[in-house]
């Protein structure tokens, strides 16, 4: 991963995109660290690693709350609390 100053990237902004697909870029401000540039197709896919791994541990927490003898609700329970008739 790069780093380049805002105002450079700005002056190069060609290049930063280039370079943005091949690698991420940090693009700073006041020398800190502000956003990363980078190819789209590998944000979609870290993205989407992560709501992966969220929806694993959100299922993990479900188990073990099963588990543990939590009280579970059943869809029917809840669409006939709401008025929804399934098929």
């Amino acid at each position: 991963m790069s780093t380049i100053p805002a105002t450079e990237a700005r002056q190069k902004w060609a290049q930063t995109l280039e370079r943005a697909h091949r690698e991420p870029v940090t693009i700073t401000q006041h020398g800190r660290d502000s956003v990363v540039l980078l190819d789209a197709a590998v944000a979609k896919r870290a993205l989407a690693a992560l709501e992966d791994a969220q929806d694993a541990a959100a299922a993990d927490a479900a188990r073990a709350e099963i588990d543990a003898g939590e009280p579970t609700i059943v869809l029917d329970d809840i669409a006939r609390e709401l008025g929804i008739e399934l098929g």
